[in-house]
């Protein structure tokens, strides 16, 4: 077995364990299915974690936490904790809600890898990078709950536990959604140089015609590669526009969740600079734990967006090598079609990845909203220092 495939089917079963797969699927003949193992044992983990919520917000969960520090610092913690329980938990219902539409795209998904299994290959370092960083994530904030162990009472220590929890759904369910945007990516990647060859044969075929019988015979194959390319190219975006639906309201709990807590974060760092982790109630362990966290925490969500830009600069590429049929005069009518239809369904139907309709990812939009968490850690921390 290769690297890439152990990979994929560790993080395959990791999401059955952890209940957020509520299905199966079979690798090599790309059957969806589901199964008993796949809906009661989910459906028994996620009511758990409900379960205990309940009990934790029943129980003394509004407790002060950090012993000298103003109120501000915990607004701020109630805010980054409340809305990342608030996504964990409507992942976990949105998973079953949408359980059906899922395996609709998982198959396509799988149809597409088979057909083209080089594109596992070509994803290896994706792959391995997403999962050292994935890994990562979870595993220090692992190590963040287990160093609380001996400090604090049995509530809070169950707390902090949950909050892993959701953590680890989180974090799997953008691992689900970077592996298919992934392999999105690299079929784009052989569109465009499968789109090459046939603009060179293409060059070559009107420079060299030697019998009219060949030349007609030829034109019809490179027809034929353009058609095939045309039915690839409106399947993936077909699977980004799902995918696009399947995460939209999750998606942009998610990115709000990355947003805060770039801010949040920011806001503590300043904090523990000015204040001193001792008078947080902060042990250093935890303090070094949680900025190693805070790094792989967001190198992940980076490689998340990276994907999606990098999807966005492939489907331009094929506009821009398609650019270069203008030059061929003389070509069979069929291949002159081709050609034409290509053309009109990348004009008809642009490829743009959206969250929940509102918020278009781009380049441009990432500057700017960078450039406004910048702003709004700054506007926090001239808060705190006028009024604390």
């Amino acid at each position: 077995m290769d690297v890439e495939s152990f990979l994929l089917g560790a993080v395959y079963y990791y999401g059955l364990f952890i209940g957020l797969s509520t299905f199966e699927f079979d690798w090599n003949t790309g059957r969806v299915f589901t199964s008993k193992l796949s809906t009661l044992y989910p459906l028994a983990t996620d009511s758990c974690i409900f379960i205990l919520y309940i009990y934790h917000w029943t129980g003394n969960a509004m407790y002060a936490i950090f012993s000298k520090a103003n109120m501000l610092h915990e607004y701020v913690v109630i805010i980054m904790t409340g809305l990342k329980i608030a996504t964990g938990l409507f992942t976990l219902i949105n998973r079953w809600y949408q359980r059906s539409e899922m395996m609709i795209l998982t198959a396509k998904v799988l149809r597409m890898f088979m057909a083209r299994p080089q594109v596992k290959r070509m994803s290896r370092w994706g792959i391995l990078t997403k999962f050292i960083s994935g890994s990562l994530t979870d595993g220090l904030q692992m190590a963040i709950v287990l160093n609380t162990m001996g400090r604090v009472d049995s509530q809070f220590f169950l707390g902090l536990g949950l909050q892993y929890w959701m953590s680890v759904i989180l974090n799997m369910a953008l691992v689900q959604q970077y592996m298919i945007m992934l392999f999105v990516r690299t079929q784009f990647q052989l569109l465009n140089t499968e789109l090459r060859q046939v603009i060179e044969d293409t060059k070559e075929l009107q420079l060299n015609r030697r019998h009219q019988g060949v030349f007609i015979t030829r034109c019809c194959s490179l027809a034929d590669q353009l058609e095939n390319i045309a039915r690839v190219q409106s399947q993936l975006q077909t699977i980004v526009n799902q995918l696009e639906k399947a995460f939209d309201i999750q998606g942009a709990l998610i990115y709000g969740g990355y947003y805060l807590s770039s801010v949040g974060n920011s806001y503590m760092a300043y904090s523990i600079f000015k204040h001193g982790y001792e008078n947080m109630n902060m042990a250093l362990s935890t303090v070094i734990l949680t900025f190693l966290w805070c790094f792989f925490y967001y190198l992940d969500g980076l490689l998340n967006l990276r994907v999606m830009l990098h999807i966005q600069d492939d489907y331009r590429e094929v506009i821009q090598i398609l650019g270069e049929r203008t030059l061929f005069v003389g070509l069979d009518v069929r291949l002159e079609e081709a050609f034409e239809n290509l053309n009109l369904q990348l004009i008809r139907n642009p490829l743009e990845i959206k969250v929940i309709e509102l918020y278009s990812v781009t380049r441009s939009t990432t500057m700017s909203m960078f450039g406004n968490l910048f702003t709004h850690s700054i506007l926090l921390i001239e808060y705190d220092m006028e009024h604390f």
